[in-house]
């Protein structure tokens, strides 16, 4: 004898089958089953059980976010936990009881938090200002919610609360805003710096000792070896350039002088001199090479000229030898 089973008992298997995934941590095989729950109860003329449609639709859409972690697979997923009803106590195997608007809340941070472009500090000088902006915007967002951790903490690997999150945010974003004003407003920048590693107490060691080595380096002031202007902002508007320094130069200008040697007995030489030092040595160079390529091709053209007077007198050879021979 065949039994069939009745919707709601197909209903309550696919969604025992979906839990059963997440917990082995199959969450593509429990998004399936979730789905299929959802068409069951969808297409049901059990009108209990279809009221209860959303349910399943919500966990699919749930796990399905925690898979993919983009901006709108959060929001989706926020969007049908909206539609449960507030009461409902929803299993996500934590430890602690979730109800949809706790969820619907952290779902739309999550949202934000992933929306946000990965902070490189090697690719910091190509971020944009609006880069920043994003970063501040959702810092304070979460600065809002004062130091409780997310519900998901553990789902989504995030376990710091929120406050410290939303202060490095501003960090990233103050270190954005001072690479762009650092040949323009040294000092403005090495504020900026300031601002932003005290934001970055909990920051990668990366990240800080960028931060740190900016502020040495905007601070530092010297005057131009070449045109004697004072100069702030180590490797950004003045560089270091060999040059013979003798003893008698090192005692006279040491670390603490006006006008800086380095270690390596460099001296310090403003932005504009070098630029123009370098241009002037690049058309230098072009010339002298320009010349050479010039000579070059003389050369060549009167090495071919010697190659074809010779092959010409080869070739009148040849003949006279064959007419001799007849």
């Amino acid at each position: 004898m065949i039994f069939f089973k009745s919707d709601e008992e197909k209903f309550n298997d696919l969604m025992s089958k979906g839990f059963s995934d997440r917990s082995k941590g199959n969450l593509e095989g429990a998004v399936r089953n979730f789905l299929q729950a959802y068409e069951v109860a969808s297409r049901s003329r059990d009108t209990t059980l279809i009221s209860r449609a959303n349910l399943p639709l919500f966990y699919a859409l749930f796990y399905d976010a925690l898979i993919k972690k983009t901006p709108e697979s959060f929001r989706k997923a926020a969007e049908y936990c909206r539609k449960l009803d507030p009461s409902t106590e929803l299993d996500l195997g934590l430890a602690t009881k979730v109800y949809p608007p706790d969820l619907t809340h952290e779902l739309e941070l999550l949202a934000e938090l992933a929306g946000l472009p990965s902070f490189e500090i090697s690719k910091v000088k190509s971020m944009d200002l609006s880069v920043a902006e994003k970063y501040e915007n959702v810092a304070n967002i979460l600065l809002a919610e004062g130091t409780r951790r997310l519900i998901l903490e553990d789902l989504v690997g995030l376990h710091e609360p929120l406050n410290v999150l939303g202060f490095r945010m501003l960090g990233y974003a103050r270190i954005i805003r001072a690479v762009k004003i650092e040949e323009n407003e040294p000092s403005k920048a090495v504020e900026i710096y300031s601002e932003a590693l005290a934001f970055l107490q909990q920051a990668t060691p990366e990240v800080r000792e960028f931060v740190k080595e900016r502020i040495n380096k905007l601070g530092k002031s010297t005057k131009c070896w070449v045109c004697h202007r004072e100069i702030q902002g180590e490797e950004v508007n003045y560089v270091y350039l060999p040059a013979s320094v003798n003893e008698y130069v090192k005692s006279r200008y040491d670390r603490d002088a006006p006008y800086i040697i380095s270690d390596e007995g460099k001296i310090a030489v403003c932005r504009v001199c070098y630029t123009m030092i370098r241009d002037l040595s690049d058309k230098i160079s072009k010339y002298y090479y320009d010349l050479a390529i010039k000579e070059m091709r003389l050369m060549e053209e009167r090495i071919n000229a010697r190659i074809r007077e010779l092959e010409a007198r080869m070739s009148l050879m040849r003949t006279t030898i064959r007419f001799e021979k007849k």
